[in-house]
């Protein structure tokens, strides 16, 4: 079980930014991970969510998401965003939650053997975030993972 507090001041120390945009932990496990952050501290001209805190909260989501299983299942290794592509299907109004899961067993066992067989893999994570029990942001990104680096 992840110490939700402990990975949320992890997250505001070493991603600066998700401090100011009031970046809470809700739940975190190897499996899932939900991000929120209240409309407030990300509102647009239009009173809904701006477009760069929803891009940046989900890929947060999809960055904790690997953080934690590097930690748990492999070596500690460096982890960054090679490329990443966003719908963003309906406006957000209110508070809002990022919920990035783990890809298909294959893929991640795919991804995990080739990390450590040469120290480096990339693997494509998805995120999104509802509303009214909508999908309103349909997020994916390929991040790459690289051993023997301080996370």
């Amino acid at each position: 079980m992840t110490d939700l507090k402990a990975l949320e001041n992890y997250l505001h120390t070493h991603i600066p930014i998700s401090a100011p945009m009031g970046v809470r932990v809700v739940s975190a496990d190897v499996e899932r991970v939900v991000l929120r952050a209240p409309l407030e501290a990300n509102i647009n001209h239009k009173s809904t969510a701006f477009g760069g805190s929803l891009q940046a909260l989900t890929t947060l989501s999809c960055w904790t998401l690997l953080h934690l299983n590097l930690r748990t299942n492999a070596k500690p290794g460096e982890i960054v965003i090679t490329s990443s592509n966003i719908s963003y299907i309906r406006p957000v109004t209110r508070d809002f939650e990022a919920i990035a899961t783990l890809p298909d067993a294959v893929r991640w066992q795919t991804f995990l053997k080739t990390f450590d067989r040469r120290g480096r893999a990339r693997i494509q994570l998805s995120a999104h975030i509802f509303e009214d029990d909508e999908l309103a942001i349909d997020y994916a990104g390929t991040f790459a993972a690289l051993k023997n680096a301080e996370v």
